[in-house]
């Protein structure tokens, strides 16, 4: 079962019967689903249009049009995976890897627009206090980051704990900063945190990857990175250096124009 799926039924717990019934059906049917709209999906499994969307809500999205966005994309990734990963098991040489690194890091150089740096400098100025939200394999990222702003003087964190960081969520106000660190940009959790910054009006920046995802369209400020997503059999060996490189960038940006300790 993708990852993806996996995912939802952590949710299942929550759910009524008749919402049991529908995520069954996505679970079994997920390519069927992402076929229909929800007036077809009613019919196919007799229930109500209303239980359809209170069941996708239910299971962090804004709608069943949201869920099935999500859905169709992450069978695009786990077909991107399966290339990636029969391509790099014959492949898996140093000298591949280290023109891997060079494009990651010569593509994320070019793609740096140096206004949006010096505005998330500012932001972190501005702020209180500064949240670093990232789950998974961005973690450390966030973790390193906060370490190094807080000796610069600034009050920061970097909290693992998935309930924490929503709990962290709904109590920012409108003059802290909350930056979100995701590679894919399509984290359901990192959207949920995004969309109740977003209700408070909490100042955000989003650190991902080059393509389009609605992270990006969810926060104030969106600075991408370039990642070649990279595995090895079922060991994920993408590189989370380029979030690392950006965020360095904005952090000295910060520490040379407005922190006590430079």
């Amino acid at each position: 079962m993708p990852f993806f799926l996996k995912k939802l039924v952590q949710h299942s717990d929550q759910l009524s019967q008749l919402e049991k019934q529908v995520l069954e059906y996505i679970l079994r049917n997920p390519e069927r689903v992402t076929e229909l709209n929800v007036q077809e999906l009613s019919k196919e499994i007799f229930v109500s249009t209303a239980t359809i969307s209170r069941t996708c809500k239910q299971l962090g999205f804004q709608g069943f049009q949201d869920m099935k966005y999500t859905l169709r994309k992450s069978a695009n990734l786990q077909n991107e995976h399966q290339q990636i990963q029969a391509q790099s098991t014959s492949s898996f040489t140093l000298a591949s890897h280290i023109k891997r690194i060079k494009e990651e890091f010569d593509t994320t150089l070019q793609l740096i627009d140096e206004e949006k740096i010096k505005l998330a400098a500012k932001y972190i100025h501005e702020s209180p206090q500064v949240e670093f939200m990232g789950l998974g394999n961005s973690l450390p990222t966030c973790v390193d980051a906060a370490r190094k702003l807080v000796f610069a003087g600034k009050l920061c964190n970097a909290r693992e704990d998935w309930d924490v960081l929503k709990s962290v969520s709904n109590s920012l106000t409108e003059n802290d900063l909350a930056i979100l660190v995701s590679y894919s940009g399509e984290t359901l959790n990192m959207l949920k945190y995004a969309h109740i910054l977003k209700s408070r009006n909490v100042k955000t920046i989003a650190i991902t990857g080059d393509h389009k995802n609605r992270l990006q369209q969810e926060v104030d400020l969106a600075i991408p990175a370039h990642i070649v997503k990279l595995y090895y059999d079922e060991l994920d060996m993408s590189s989370r250096f380029p979030l690392s490189l950006i965020l360095d960038f904005i952090i000295i940006t910060y520490v040379n124009e407005y922190s006590k300790n430079k």
